[in-house]
C-alpha cells in the first residue's frame, strides 16, 4: 500500500475520477470536487493523503488532516476519511489514519480528534484499535449555509438542558 500526499499537480483526471466516486460515501450533498479540492490543497493547515495499492493505480482511500493552533496548543483533526467499498477491511483505512497521526505527531500536535457516526461500527472499532479514546462530549453544529432539510437531520435528538 502506498500513501501519498495529494497535490494540485498530482490530482490528474484519473485521480479526480476516483475521488469523485468516493464522495457519495462522505456526504449526500452535492460537492464541486474541483473547487473543494483546490481550496483544501491551497490551505496550509490541510493535508490530503490518498492510498493506492501500487503507483499509478486507482485511489482506494483518502483522508484529510487539519492542523491548527489554539491557546492551549497545536491540535490536529482528521476529516473526510473514506475507503472505497472494495477496499474496506483490507487495512487501507488504518494505514491512512496512521499516516495522518504520524504527520500530526511530527508537526507537534498535542492531540488528534475525529468524529464518526455511531452507525459506522467497523470504523469506530478501527479508531479504538488504533488507540483513539471515545471522548464523552457533546458535539454541537450551527449550519451557516442554507441546506436542504434532510442534510440537517441530526442522528440523535438533542439532550434537554438540566
Amino acid at each position: 500500500m502506498i500513501i501519498e500526499l495529494l497535490t494540485a499537480e498530482s490530482a490528474d483526471a484519473a485521480t479526480m475520477s476516483d475521488l469523485r466516486g468516493m464522495l457519495p460515501h462522505l456526504t449526500a450533498r452535492t460537492v464541486d470536487l474541483e473547487v473543494a479540492l483546490r481550496r483544501t490543497l491551497a490551505d496550509p493547515a490541510s493535508t490530503v493523503m490518498i492510498a493506492r495499492q501500487d503507483p499509478g493505480e486507482r485511489v482506494m482511500g483518502m483522508i484529510t488532516l487539519v492542523l491548527y493552533n489554539v491557546l492551549t496548543g497545536m491540535r490536529a483533526r482528521i476529516e473526510d476519511l473514506v475507503v472505497e467499498p472494495r477496499g474496506r477491511g483490507s487495512g487501507v483505512g488504518a494505514q491512512l489514519v496512521e499516516a495522518a497521526v504520524a504527520r500530526a505527531r511530527a508537526a507537534g500536535a498535542d492531540v488528534v480528534d475525529l468524529t464518526s457516526n455511531p452507525q459506522r461500527e467497523a470504523a469506530n472499532r478501527l479508531y479504538l484499535r488504533l488507540g483513539f479514546v471515545h471522548w464523552q462530549t457533546n458535539v454541537y453544529r450551527l449550519p451557516l449555509q442554507a441546506r436542504s432539510p434532510d442534510s440537517l437531520t441530526a442522528s440523535a435528538p438533542a439532550a434537554s438542558p438540566k
